[in-house]
């Protein structure tokens, strides 16, 4: 029995189409997924990220009512450079569930200007070495990032991107007003 040249070109199309698709699905299924929230917070995997406000930390070392100057990293190991302020993001971290939750903050926070730019990450914070949080409970703190300072002083629109596992959200953050001089 023969089959007809049609035949075997539509069962090839078919067959072309089919591997296509999975592969598509696949890597939509092994590489997780980045959404950008509504609001100011998301959840995921039981835990919630709500961002509640921003402030610019002050790391001007004040000698008069004129103002300060920033200090250098030899007085201050870990401050950002003269080219960069740091950003203080308030959030409340959240577990929903009745399980304990792992927290990552460093390698689950960093700061960026949208989905593709270079994420700005974590330089300090106020939670500490915290590595889970426990079932309905939740911890108040400031994620710090040091955030370059445009040359017209405003910055794009930032989001907090949160990935756990294999989901990125990325939270949007207000920004608090122009970013603070520094008098050198």
């Amino acid at each position: 029995m023969r089959v007809a040249p049609r035949t075997t070109a539509l069962a090839a199309a078919l067959s072309a189409l089919t591997v296509a698709s999975l592969a598509v699905l696949g890597w939509g299924w092994w590489s997780g997924s980045t959404v950008t929230a509504a609001g100011p917070g998301a959840t995921v995997d039981g835990v919630a990220v709500d961002v509640r406000q921003t402030n610019w930390a002050p790391l001007d070392h004040v000698m008069d009512d004129a103002g300060g100057f920033l200090m250098p990293s030899q007085m201050m190991p870990g401050a950002p450079t003269g080219g960069q302020v740091r950003l203080g993001v308030t959030v409340t971290l959240r577990n929903t569930t009745s399980g304990t939750r792992e927290l990552r903050l460093v390698e689950d926070f960093a700061l960026v200007a949208g989905p593709d730019s270079e994420p700005v990450p974590l330089a300090a914070d106020t939670i500490g070495g915290i590595g889970r949080i426990g079932p309905g409970t939740a911890l108040n703190g400031i994620l710090y990032f040091d955030v370059p300072v445009p040359a017209d002083g405003e910055l794009p629109p930032l989001y907090l991107r949160w990935t756990r596992g294999d989901d990125t959200v990325l939270i949007p953050v207000p920004v608090p007003g122009e970013a603070p001089t520094h008098v050198h």
